[in-house]
């Protein structure tokens, strides 16, 4: 790296937000408001039956459970052997072989799962959206445990990103308030059948795991998370403000001294977050790195993100000349290099729990290994890794504002995707046509980028640190 002569730079210059987040915040919450209410709507429409589904021992609920047991017992089988069958057939076996009339199978193969497949599709979005905010607060607090001076100017985004968590931390509510009422549509831990030792769906394993997978310390847990990211943004976002205002490099030392306590405390949060809304969906499984796997991707949609916003500000006016192609050069290594870190992380995980052929384990890429699932595995391998590797290893697309805003934009949608097959492969036997989750991340999506420039306006801040003490570091930044 090396310097040349600096843009000009004029502190003065207005860059708040004002005027933008004023005119757009109708139409985009309006946006947000039709996309979600369409998403419910199709998540009832589309919703799988239990007629579409495969059986799963592990996860079926207690009717099905009891009478496919009895039917084990008269043939003779253990119950993991009908595991995949459709459940039709395993009716029409359960019906002839044990005369089981009881149970009316008809109403049962038509129940619909849409409450459970507006959750799943809410929890993706939520948790998408707010992986975007978690890696911009990552950037922040990075820079300044390396007392970085190159990114000064692109920075501001990234604190306004990470105070965004604070309003959006409301939006889960949806996610625990069903929880606390009982509701096992997302988290199978929380049914009350699973810890009955008198039915024939009691789970010894969650009745182990009950003193952290119970929805009290699961609630507490999340506010803890929260509390722990709002604070971190809000600190660091109110020094850089303040410094705008006073100039006094006092506050950058504060902050670099705050550096890698924030940092340890990002790192532990995002991992046990990822652990508990992500991993718990199946809470027999485990992977010790899954935090680091989830983490991966917060930075890659977070710096993706931040390329994106930081050139739809330059388009509108409010970010001058004072970022150049060198800092946007800087922001695409950072998504190269995170995009091959997701890459490894990913792989160590698959190639770990492959090798050892633990059922116990297995289980989890099992499911995203069949039904048409596989395919959408082999598009995350591509377009997740391979692709955007080759794409973004050129220096020439690095420095191109149109192919890099291409790749910033391919990262979020992989990332999505990504997200999407972690949670979805729960509650749905095979991937189709459903536009409930692209209409959902979209309204939720929305209500992000309302809640970023809603920030921005409140705090009335400058998008830039107009007088932070690196900042003629950062202005006459030069890739060499």
């Amino acid at each position: 790296m090396g310097h040349h002569g600096e843009p000009t730079f004029d502190p003065s210059v207005d860059r708040r937000l004002t005027a933008t987040s004023d005119r757009l915040q109708k139409p985009i919450l309006m946006v947000a408001a039709v996309c979600i209410g369409l998403a419910a709507a199709c998540a009832f429409l589309f919703a799988e039956t239990k007629g579409d589904k495969n059986f799963d021992p592990m996860h079926a609920d207690v009717v099905l459970s009891t009478a496919v047991a009895e039917l084990a017992e008269v043939e003779g089988k253990d119950i993991t052997e009908y595991r995949n069958m459709p459940v039709p057939e395993l009716v029409e076996l359960i019906k002839t072989k044990l005369n089981n009339t009881k149970v009316p199978w008809d109403d049962y193969l038509g129940k619909s799962y849409g409450w459970q497949r507006l959750q799943a599709s809410y929890l993706t979005a939520f948790v998408f959206v707010l992986s975007i905010m978690l890696g911009a607060l990552f950037f922040v607090i990075i820079q300044h445990l390396t007392r970085a001076g190159w990114s000064v100017v692109v920075r501001r985004v990234a604190e306004v990103m990470a105070g965004t968590i604070k309003p959006l931390a409301i939006l889960c509510l949806p996610l625990l308030l069903p929880l606390m009422f009982g509701d096992h549509s997302l988290y199978e831990w929380n049914d009350a059948e699973k810890l009955d030792t008198a039915s024939a769906s009691y789970d010894e394993l969650l009745v182990h795991k009950r003193p952290v997978l119970n929805p009290t310390f699961f609630v507490l847990r999340a506010f803890i998370y929260l509390g722990v990211w709002i604070l971190l943004g809000r600190f660091y976002l109110s020094k850089s403000i303040a410094q705008d205002s006073s100039g006094d490099s006092k506050l950058t030392m504060d902050q670099q001294f705050w550096a890698p306590v924030s940092m340890f405390l990002f790192a532990f949060s995002v991992n046990f977050f990822a652990f508990d809304f992500l991993m718990s969906l199946a809470p027999h499984w485990f992977s010790t790195i899954y935090g680091i796997y989830y983490f991966a991707g917060c930075v890659v949609s977070g710096i993706a993100t931040m390329i994106l916003v930081t050139s739809w500000l330059q388009k509108l006016g409010v970010i001058k000349e004072e970022v150049t192609v060198e800092h946007y050069h800087d922001l695409a290594k950072l998504l190269f290099g995170f995009t091959f870190f997701w890459g490894y992380i990913a792989f160590s995980q698959f190639i770990l729990i492959w090798y050892a052929n633990i059922p116990e384990e297995t289980f989890w890429y099992l499911k995203r290994m069949e039904n048409g699932w596989q395919w959408v595995s082999l598009v995350l391998l591509f377009g997740h890794l391979l692709i955007p590797f080759l794409g973004l290893m050129s220096r020439a697309s690095r420095r191109t504002h149109k192919i890099l805003k291409f790749w910033a934009v391919w990262m979020l949608t992989m990332h999505a995707l990504d997200v999407y097959w972690n949670i979805v492969p729960h509650f749905v036997t095979r991937p189709g046509f459903n536009p409930t989750d692209v209409l959902m991340i979209v309204g939720v999506g929305a209500i992000g980028l309302s809640l970023f420039l809603k920030t921005a306006t409140k705090l009335n801040v400058s998008m830039v640190p107009v007088r932070d003490p690196r900042m003629p570091e950062s202005l006459a930044f030069h890739q060499i």
